[in-house]
C-alpha cells in the first residue's frame, strides 16, 4: 500500500464557545483526490488551515509526506512538500500578478529582474492568460482563484490542498482546473479537495471524508451508485427537500423591472425585462460583462440606457438611491461589500429598518430585537446569539443574514451576485426556496451565477452573455444545464491578445512603475518640485540662502532629521509606528554627555559609541516585542517606552549639562567643501534602503506584511520576524541620528528630540509613506526630511515668523496624501488605454 502523502491523527481544534474538530483522522495517498464534505461550520476550512500549518491544533497530529508538522508555520508545511489553494484567497492585492507569484517562488529559483518574463512563462504553462504586470486587485475572482492556483503549483507539491477552487469559476474555468488536477494525479501529488459542489466531487475524488460538526462521520469510496442525494443525506445527518421547486409560468404578468439599451465599458445594448414572481438568469464566461452589468442597474458601474422599476425609472446615481426606486443588489463579495462584519447578526438583519422602530428620535430597543428574532426564525438563520458577530457565522447563515435584511427592505427587484458561493448543499436549498418564496408577491429577482446547475434549477429565464452583449435567451423547458453551458461555451468571449514582445514589455513596465505599492517614486518627483520652488522663492528673496555657509549648516541639520525619518519609515511600511524615535535620541544624546565626555581618547570613544547602539538596539527589541509578543498597540506600546526613555533622560541630565567630545562632533560634522559627509552617508542608506526594499524578495515581504499580513504569512513570509526587524531597524537608525544631534547640540540635553517624532512621521508620509503600510520609499523619507529642514533654513533666512513652517509643512504633507492617492487612478487610466483592463479571460 503507498504511503500516504498526508496523514491527520486526532486533530482537535476549540475556539472559544466552539469545538471546531474533535480528534480527526485523515489520510490522503499519492495520485489520490480525496474530498471533505461538511456543512458551512463543520470545520472543514479549520481543517485545512491545520494541515497547511496557518493554525495551530490544540491535540493529534499532522504528518506530511512522512514529516511531522510540530509547529503552525505555512513555511515549514511547504518545504516538506505541501501547498495550499485558500478559500480566502493568499493574495496581496495591492502588488502585481508577478509580485505574487515571485513571492511564492523557492529561494534562489528566479532573479528578482526576471519576475516578469518567469511570470509570464509560469502563466502561459497553464494556459492561463492574464497580464502578469496587472494588479491582482484589478482581476476578476476567477482570475485570481488561477493565480491562486498557479502560486500553489509552481512548488511542484506532493501534496495539494484545495478549499473551495471553483467558487469563482465558470463552467470553462472548471474545466480547465480538473485538466490541471487530472495531470497532478498522474504525476502522483496527493490532492485533498473541499467543495460543496457535488458533481465535481463525484466527477474528480477517489474517496470522500464525511466531517459533521467538526466530528468524523467516516471515509467513503466513490462508486458510481453513489448520488449526490446520497451525499446530501450524509453531510447533513438527515433528509432533506433537494427539489428547486416550480418554475413561474405567469410570464403575462405586467413586469417589475424593465431594462432598455444598457450600455457601459464592460457591456453594451442590453435589453430585458423581469416580471412578478420570476427569476431571471445572467450565464456566461466569466469577464463578459454579465457581472458588470448587474451591477450598473444600482450604479456601482457607469453606464448609459433606462431602467425602471414598476413604472418608475431608476436613479442609478448610487446603490442607496437604487433601492428607494425598489432595486436592491447584493454583492458575490459578501465580506466586502454585502455584510459589516463585526456587527451583531441582528443589527445586520435590521439595519435597514430602523427608522420603522424609532419615535420622537429614540430607538425602540424592544422593536427592533422582536422584529430581528422573526427573521432570524423565518429566514432559518442559525447562530447562537443576536449579538454574535455576523463574521463568525457559517457561510451559509451569512447569506441567510444578507436575504434577510434584503427581503423586509421594500424593494421589489432584487439582483444577486452568486447566490449560493461558498454556502453548503443544505443550505443552498433553503436560500432557493426563500429567494421563491419572497418575490412571489410583487417582486422579481435577476441571479449572476457561474454554476448552470444552479441557474438551471431555479432560473425561468437566462440570458447568455458574449463579449458584453446578451447573444441567447433560454425559455421555459430550454432552460437546462447542457443548454447553458453549451450556448456561452459555443459563443464564448474569444478575444486573445497578440503579443508584440517589445511593446509589451515596455507598457508592463511602464504600468508597474506607476501602479499601486510600485508607484514608490512619485512623491520623490512631488517632492524634488517642491523643493525646487521654495529654494527658488529663498533665493530670489535672500542674499544669504545661496551662500556656502548657509548650504553647509542646512545640510548638518538634515542628518538627524533624515535618519530619524528613515527610522520612522521602517515601522510604517509594516503597518507600525514608533512615536518613542524622539525620546531615544533625547537618551542618546544624555548617554553621549556621560559616555563621550571631554578629554576622553579614542577606544573610550568607540565603547562610547557602542554603548549607544547598544542602548538603540535594546530599545528595538522592547518595542517589538511589546507590539508583536504582548499584543499591544504600536501606538500604545511605543507611547508608554517614549515615557520611558524620556523619564531616564530626564534622570540622567535634570537640566541641560555635560560637554560631549569634541573631537567625537567634529568628526560627525566633516565637510567636504560646503559639503558634509554625513550627507553622503544619508545618500547611500537611502539608496541601499531602496534597493532592498524595491528591488528584492525581503522587501516584497515586508511591503507584503504591510499591506496584508496574513496573505504574507500564507506566501511564506516570517511576519514576526519581519515586525520585530522593523523596530529593530527603526532604534538603531533613530539612535543613529541621536548621534548626530549631539554632535548638533554637544551637551546633554534630555528634551532636544521631543519634537523629532512627529517630524519622522510627517517626513516619511510626506516621502511616500502610508500609514495603512505598504507604501513608502527611503529616498522619499530622506526628500521629505529635507523638504521639513529647508523650511526651516527658509523661515531663518527670510525672518518669516515660524508658524508659517508649520502651517506650511502641515498642508504641504496633506496635499501630498492626496497627490499620491491619485497614482492609482493614473495606473488604471494607462490599462485602460494601453491594454484592456482585464487582459484576457482564463
Amino acid at each position: 500500500m503507498s504511503v500516504p502523502v498526508l496523514k491527520l491523527r486526532g486533530v482537535s481544534k476549540t475556539y472559544p464557545g466552539v469545538r471546531a474538530l474533535d480528534k480527526v483522522d485523515l489520510e490522503c495517498l499519492p495520485g489520490e483526490v480525496h474530498a471533505i464534505l461538511g456543512e458551512n461550520g463543520s470545520g472543514k476550512s479549520t481543517l485545512m488551515k491545520i494541515a497547511s500549518g496557518v493554525v495551530k491544533p490544540d491535540g493529534g497530529s499532522v504528518e506530511i509526506a512522512g514529516n511531522n508538522l510540530q509547529s503552525a508555520d505555512p513555511r515549514v508545511a511547504s518545504g516538506f512538500g505541501l501547498a495550499t489553494v485558500y478559500q480566502d484567497d493568499s493574495l496581496v492585492l495591492e502588488m502585481t500578478v508577478a509580485q505574487n507569484l515571485f513571492m511564492a517562488a523557492k529561494d534562489g529559483s528566479v532573479r528578482f529582474g526576471e519576475m516578469d518574463a518567469w511570470a509570464t512563462e509560469m502563466l502561459a504553462a497553464y494556459e492561463v492568460n492574464i497580464d502578469p504586470c496587472a494588479l491582482v486587485s484589478d482581476l476578476s475572482p476567477a482570475q485570481r482563484q488561477f493565480v491562486e492556483i498557479i502560486k500553489a503549483l509552481q512548488a511542484d507539491p506532493k501534496v495539494l490542498l484545495l478549499d473551495e477552487p471553483t467558487s469563482t469559476l465558470d463552467a470553462d474555468g472548471v474545466r480547465k482546473l480538473v485538466s490541471i488536477i487530472q495531470n497532478l494525479r498522474t504525476r502522483g501529488t496527493g490532492i485533498i479537495y473541499v467543495s460543496h459542489r457535488l458533481p465535481e466531487i463525484l466527477e474528480l475524488a477517489s474517496r470522500i471524508t464525511v466531517l459533521r460538526d467538526g466530528v468524523h462521520r467516516g471515509t467513503f469510496d466513490v462508486t458510481p451508485a453513489l448520488s449526490e442525494h446520497d451525499l446530501i443525506t450524509l453531510m447533513v445527518g438527515r433528509e432533506i427537500d433537494v427539489e428547486y421547486g416550480a418554475k413561474f409560468r405567469g410570464a403575462s404578468n405586467a413586469p417589475v423591472l424593465v431594462v432598455d439599451h444598457l450600455s457601459g465599458a464592460e457591456f453594451h445594448d442590453v435589453s430585458f425585462s423581469a416580471h412578478v414572481g420570476e427569476i431571471i438568469g445572467f450565464a456566461g464566461a466569466e469577464g463578459n460583462g454579465q457581472r458588470e452589468a448587474m451591477r450598473a442597474l444600482v450604479g456601482l458601474e457607469k453606464a448609459d440606457g433606462r431602467v425602471t422599476c414598476v413604472g418608475k425609472t431608476v436613479s442609478r446615481m448610487s446603490p442607496g438611491e437604487a433601492l428607494q426606486s425598489g432595486v436592491l443588489f447584493l454583492s458575490s463579495d459578501r465580506k466586502g461589500e454585502a455584510i459589516f462584519p463585526e456587527l451583531g447578526v441582528g443589527k445586520n438583519m435590521v439595519l435597514p429598518l430602523l427608522d420603522a422602530f424609532v419615535r420622537f428620535g429614540i430607538l425602540s430597543r424592544k422593536r427592533e430585537s422582536d422584529q430581528a428574532i422573526a427573521m432570524k426564525r423565518d429566514f432559518g438563520v442559525v447562530a447562537a446569539d443576536l449579538d454574535v458577530p455576523v463574521i463568525g457565522l457559517s457561510g451559509g447563515n451569512q447569506q441567510k443574514v444578507v436575504l434577510a435584511r434584503s427581503f423586509r427592505s421594500g424593494a421589489k427587484a432584487f439582483l444577486i451576485d452568486e447566490p449560493t458561493q461558498g454556502v453548503d448543499a443544505g443550505a443552498r436549498f433553503e436560500i432557493y426556496k426563500a429567494i421563491r418564496e419572497n418575490i412571489s408577491e410583487g417582486g422579481t429577482c435577476v441571479v449572476n451565477s457561474s454554476d448552470a446547475q444552479e441557474l438551471a434549477g431555479i432560473c425561468d429565464r437566462v440570458f447568455v452573455f458574449s463579449r458584453g452583449r446578451i447573444v441567447k435567451e433560454l425559455v421555459g423547458d430550454s432552460v437546462t444545464e447542457e443548454n447553458i453551458v453549451s450556448s456561452f461555451l459555443t459563443v464564448r468571449d474569444a478575444r486573445e491578445r497578440k503579443r508584440e514582445q517589445p511593446a509589451e514589455e515596455a507598457l508592463c513596465a511602464l504600468q508597474r512603475a506607476v501602479s499601486g505599492a510600485s508607484s514608490w517614486w512619485i512623491p520623490i518627483v512631488f517632492l524634488i518640485g517642491l523643493v525646487a520652488l521654495v529654494g527658488a522663492y529663498a533665493a530670489a528673496n535672500s542674499d544669504v540662502f545661496l551662500k556656502p555657509i548657509n548650504f553647509r549648516h542646512l545640510l548638518l541639520a538634515l542628518a538627524p532629521v533624515g535618519f530619524v525619518a528613515m527610522a520612522q519609515l521602517q515601522t510604517l511600511i509594516v503597518r507600525g509606528i514608533d512615536v518613542s524615535v524622539g525620546s531615544l535620541m533625547s537618551l542618546i544624546v544624555v548617554t553621549m554627555s556621560f559616555a563621550l565626555g571631554a578629554g576622553i581618547g579614542l577606544p573610550a570613544i568607540a565603547l562610547g559609541v557602542l554603548a549607544c547602539v547598544v542602548l538603540g538596539v535594546a530599545a528595538g527589541f522592547l518595542n517589538g516585542g511589546l507590539v508583536r509578543f504582548a499584543r499591544i498597540n504600536p501606538v500604545i506600546a511605543t507611547i508608554a517606552t517614549l515615557s520611558v526613555m524620556q523619564g531616564l533622560a530626564l534622570v540622567g541630565r535634570p537640566t541641560p549639562g555635560g560637554v560631549i567630545n569634541g573631537q567625537f562632533t567634529s568628526f560627525l560634522r566633516t565637510c567636504v567643501g560646503f559639503m558634509p559627509v554625513s550627507l553622503g552617508v544619508l545618500i547611500v542608506v537611502a539608496i541601499v534602503g531602496d534597493i532592498w526594499l524595491h528591488r528584492t524578495k525581503s522587501g516584497l515581504f515586508a511591503k507584503a506584511v504591510g499591506f496584508r499580513e496574513e496573505s504574507a504569512r500564507r506566501n511564506g513570509a516570517p511576519t514576526t520576524w519581519i515586525h520585530v526587524r522593523a523596530y529593530l531597524l527603526a532604534a538603531l537608525m533613530a539612535a543613529v541620528a541621536g548621534l548626530f544631534l549631539g554632535a548638533e547640540v554637544a551637551v546633554g540635553h534630555p528634551t532636544v528630540g521631543q519634537n523629532y517624532a512627529l517630524s519622522s512621521i510627517a517626513a516619511a508620509v510626506l516621502g511616500g509613506a502610508a500609514l495603512s503600510g505598504g507604501r513608502g520609499s527611503f529616498s522619499g523619507a530622506l526628500l521629505g526630511a529635507f523638504f521639513f529642514t529647508l523650511m526651516t533654513n527658509v523661515i531663518s533666512v527670510l525672518g518669516l515668523n515660524s508658524a508659517f513652517g508649520v502651517i506650511a509643512s502641515g498642508a504641504m504633507t496633506l496635499i501630498a496624501v492626496f497627490l499620491y492617492s491619485g497614482a492609482s487612478g493614473f495606473d488604471r487610466l494607462l490599462r485602460r488605454f494601453g491594454k484592456p483592463k482585464r487582459a484576457a479571460e482564463v
